[in-house]
């Protein structure tokens, strides 16, 4: 039997792209939800929408020639909820009300379609809520189970754009992201499916946290990403850096980085978060500004009595990176950003003019809490290279919050510098740069029971 058909028009939206359509929406929501379920539509035309709460059995589908186009003003959506539990993540990863959909308790939802939704770069100008002027989200969920998430094109979100916490089964895929904020963003969620997105984004692209959201501790498990492209600001894929919990069981498969500013691929544990079983395999690389960093540190922000966390069973398979590394055109980063129009970036610069090095990959764990059981198969960096002078020493003691210059940008590695490991295997791990560079392809330092083959 078809699914019956809830036309948001039927319910007094209008599709003239001015009117807010926010509680006719809702009122097509709440009629599909109470008859039991089926799919409330946005056809043909322009749909301004600004907070709007989801319920189980309720398929959102926006048209191919529908667009939904975010309120105007940041007063028109939700302010964030109260809560009546410590927050240690930062604020975006509390709250969830400030969003286009949320959803909250959800069974078998989805927000599908060949249309688009487009944000329209709106801040909090005032900084009312305290988040570094961050607007809505676009999809915030928390504790739904049986999600989909498909063929939409997102655009100019100005916090996290697909953020759930505390999921179960939840399939992304098709989708196309030109956002300032954060990508796909797992968080504390299980059986996760995510494939053939093209992320383009401010922020880290698909990252996944394990924060204290839910007022509990909890961990990502089970988690699929395939067939993906990634263009970012800060790291394209990246565990961090909310990680109370952990991250068990995830394979990351055939994605394409490019011009991302920062890190290619980041796994860090700070809080707490135990790290074991991650595969990431079939990445290739373009003009980014480090390609690896996997960090062990104790930053500690979580509930008191947590123990410093682990990472072990980290395999690196079928890895390239290569350059030209040039300047690129990217999407603002912030608010600061946008309002500079601040459209040109400089690979491995933390500013808009250019840094001088390419920063140096690491894999470290800390003194006396070692990395265990880390694989480096077929990995082939083209790096810049140029480096004559080098401060042999590295400190032991890294700053809280982590980065892939933690330790400082240029280290005595070209290639690598792997540090408190034991248990690390190069098998066929090459390093070339494209200027002349006075520095070893690998420092190991306090590694134990290494194989290179």
């Amino acid at each position: 039997m078809a699914s019956k058909i809830y036309n948001v028009i039927e319910y007094g939206a209008k599709n003239d792209g001015v009117t807010l359509n926010t509680a006719a929406v809702q009122a097509a929501i709440d009629a599909c939800s109470a008859s039991g379920g089926g799919t409330v539509l946005f056809a043909d035309g322009e749909y301004v929408l600004s907070t709007v709460f989801l319920k189980s059995n309720v398929h959102i589908v926006i048209d191919k020639t529908a667009r939904v186009l975010g309120a105007a003003h940041f007063d028109d959506y939700c302010f964030h909820e109260k809560i009546d539990y410590p927050a240690y993540q930062d604020q975006s990863h509390t709250y969830f009300d400030c969003s286009m959909f949320v959803g909250r308790g959800c069974e078998n939802i989805a927000i599908t379609g060949e249309g688009e939704i487009d944000m329209r770069s709106v801040w909090d100008e005032e900084n009312k809520r305290d988040i570094v002027h961050r607007g809505p989200k676009c999809i915030a969920l928390k504790e739904c189970k049986s999600v989909e998430i498909s063929g939409l094109e997102i655009k100019n979100v100005t916090d996290l754009s697909v953020y759930f916490a505390g999921c179960e089964n939840v399939d992304i895929y098709g989708l196309k992201l030109q956002v300032y904020i954060d990508g796909i963003s797992p968080d504390n969620s299980k059986n996760v499916r995510i494939r053939d997105c093209d992320i383009d984004c401010g922020d880290d692209g698909i990252v996944f946290k394990s924060s204290y959201t839910l007022n509990r501790l909890d961990e990502c498990r089970n988690i699929t990403v395939s067939n993906c492209r990634v263009k970012s600001r800060c790291s394209a894929i990246k565990f961090g850096t909310e990680t109370n919990g952990g991250f068990y069981d995830i394979t990351i498969d055939n994605v394409d980085i490019r011009e991302t500013r920062i890190t290619g691929i980041a796994i860090e544990s700070v809080d707490g978060a135990i790290i074991d079983g991650l595969t990431l395999k079939n990445i290739k690389m373009r003009n980014v500004g480090a390609p690896l960093f996997v960090h062990l540190g104790q930053r500690m922000r979580g509930p008191k009595g947590l123990e410093i966390g682990r990472i072990r069973n980290i395999t690196l398979e079928n890895i390239t990176a290569e350059g030209p590394y040039e300047p690129y055109k990217a999407i603002a980063w912030n608010y600061v950003s946008y309002t500079a129009k601040d459209n040109l970036q400089y690979p491995w610069s933390m500013n808009s003019s250019p840094a001088e090095k390419q920063f140096t990959s690491n894999v470290c764990g800390l003194k006396g809490i070692p990395l265990e059981n880390i694989t480096l198969r077929n990995v082939n960096l083209t790096l810049e290279g140029g480096v004559n002078d080098f401060t042999p020493t590295v400190p032991d003691k890294a700053p809280e919050y982590p980065e892939v210059f933690v330790y400082g940008g240029e280290l005595p590695a070209k290639g690598i510098f792997f540090r408190h490991i034991n248990g690390l295997t190069l098998d066929n791990v090459r390093i070339s740069t494209y200027n002349p560079d006075a520095r070893e392809d690998f420092v190991f330092d306090d590694v134990n029971g290494l194989i290179i083959k």
